[in-house]
């Protein structure tokens, strides 16, 4: 045990942010460039990162507000032995991840209704935040200028701090207005072709957050939806603005 312990302690955290952001950033370049052999080569690439398996693996299992929450299979934390072992899981079988189920917990809304919240195993939010790291920089490309929600780097104060700018009197605020729009049942409907044919990415890639999808379907529409509780779930709610 000790020795998995020095291991994950030894490692040099800021450095394999900046490897990770090298690639990420190669990603944005090429997709801006159009050149998107390259920028699916380089996804594959974060996928068998070292420095990419190490951090997701961290980042589900010590800096997320939900890192001890339990999937399906009860676990709710890993020790050093199992985080390392984990990473090795991610190099072997990152391109042909198997999902396990999803568990259920249900949440209650302000209405009186139920909201089910769906979480994924420590290693299936592993896998999660792995395709994110490669996902995330080719979407960026495409996303609004002015949308906010989920995105690396961004927050809600950001999107204050604009409508704030905008109303004032000097810009003429009082002739403007603040809509606020709630689609009925959004994440729950989200259609799953829909998803597949703005994603990124490179079939593997594909495939496997198709498995994700379909890990959490609603027996009454199996073609729509989109789990709410995954590390990667954000990133596919985006595509909506």
């Amino acid at each position: 045990m000790s020795e998995h312990s020095e291991l994950w302690k030894s490692q040099k955290w800021k450095k394999l942010r900046q490897n990770l952001f090298r690639l990420q950033r190669r990603i944005y370049k090429a997709v801006q460039a159009g050149d998107w052999r390259k920028a699916r080569s380089l996804q594959k690439l974060i996928m068998k990162s070292r420095s990419a398996q190490l951090l997701a693996v961290r980042q589900v299992t010590q800096l997320n507000q939900g890192k001890r929450t339990a999937g399906i299979d009860g676990k709710e934390s890993l020790n050093y032995q199992e985080r390392i072992e984990l990473v090795e899981q991610l190099n072997h079988y990152g391109h042909t991840w198997v999902h396990s189920g999803l568990r259920e917990v249900p949440i209650p809304k302000k209405n009186g209704k139920i909201r089910i919240l769906k979480i994924p195993t420590i290693a299936d939010r592993a896998w999660q935040c792995l395709v994110k790291y490669a996902l995330e920089p080719a979407h960026e490309t495409n996303f609004h200028a002015r949308s906010y929600g989920f995105r690396t780097g961004r927050s809600a104060h950001d999107a204050q701090k604009y409508v704030f700018e905008h109303l004032n009197s000097t810009k003429k605020g009082i002739t403007k207005r603040v809509i606020e729009l709630d689609i009925k049942k959004c994440f729950d409907r989200i259609s799953h072709e829909s998803i597949m044919d703005r994603l990124l990415a490179p079939a593997q890639i594909k495939i496997g957050v198709f498995k994700c999808l379909k890990a959490g379907i609603c027996p009454e529409f199996p073609e729509q939806g989109t789990p709410q509780g995954g590390v990667v779930s954000p990133l596919k709610r985006q595509h909506r603005t």
